[in-house]
């Protein structure tokens, strides 16, 4: 009888993995944190949904070594998560954000490298894109975080960022985060301090060179998956006569 663990890799280690990822992501960016009441009930969801990420990025990668690196710093992000959310204390919450961000880049990378190594271009890897490109709104959202908490007038639209781990601030700047993405550019929250400014420009040039790099990438790993079709038949059909 095979291990469940067995299972679980040949799950991750499928493109059918990168729909799951989009579907939990979607799930989680657009229903479960805008709608979920403020508290540990949110708490809670953010932490299963991080072990969901966690599970998938270890499985994803084929390193041992990797692999285990990964797992030391997912529990010990984790477990700044809950010292942060238990007392939360300004070094704390600094130390979980860090941590956060590197991972949130860490699977971004993952997710881009299960899209575009060789072979045909499938509906899955097209949703793994998807699950990148809102990935890259959620970096942007905690790096958008980050200078508010150093810089509490940075944004206009929004009230000051205190001290502590303000649920509703990070709502907040998903939201700002993914308009910039996309160019919606409501003007309710605006950037007004110069290094917020620049990190929306930039993240406004990554959300319109994106799409046309990924159609670009895609479109020539399905002609090069055809072309290696095209070479490979008549020497198939030599090898059966």
């Amino acid at each position: 009888m095979r291990r469940p663990l067995f299972y679980r890799e040949r799950l991750w280690a499928a493109d059918a993995a990168l729909t799951a990822l989009l579907i939990l992501l979607a799930a989680y960016v657009f229903i479960l944190h805008p709608l979920v009441p403020a508290g540990s009930l949110r708490f809670f969801a953010s932490v299963l949904f991080s072990l969901v990420l966690v599970s998938g990025a270890i499985t994803i990668s084929r390193n041992r070594v990797f692999r285990a690196f990964v797992f030391v710093w997912a529990v010990l992000t984790l477990l700044v998560l809950w010292a942060a959310y238990l007392v939360p204390h300004a070094a704390l919450i600094v130390a979980e954000l860090c941590l956060t961000l590197a991972f949130l880049v860490l699977l971004l990378i993952l997710i881009l490298g299960q899209v575009f190594r060789a072979g045909r271009t499938t509906a899955h890897r097209i949703m793994g894109a998807v699950t990148a490109y809102l990935l890259i709104g959620l970096t942007w959202s905690l790096i958008y975080y980050a200078i508010a908490l150093r810089i509490p007038e940075a944004f206009q639209g929004l009230e000051a960022v205190v001290e502590g781990d303000d649920e509703v601030h990070r709502l907040h700047f998903q939201y700002f985060s993914l308009t910039v993405l996309t160019t919606l550019g409501f003007g309710d929250i605006v950037p007004i301090h110069p290094v917020a400014r620049m990190a929306a420009v930039l993240e406004a040039m990554v959300g319109q060179l994106f799409p046309a790099i990924l159609i670009a990438r895609l479109v020539s790993l399905q002609l090069q998956a055809k072309g290696s079709e095209k070479r490979s038949g008549p020497e198939d059909k030599a090898d059966l006569a």
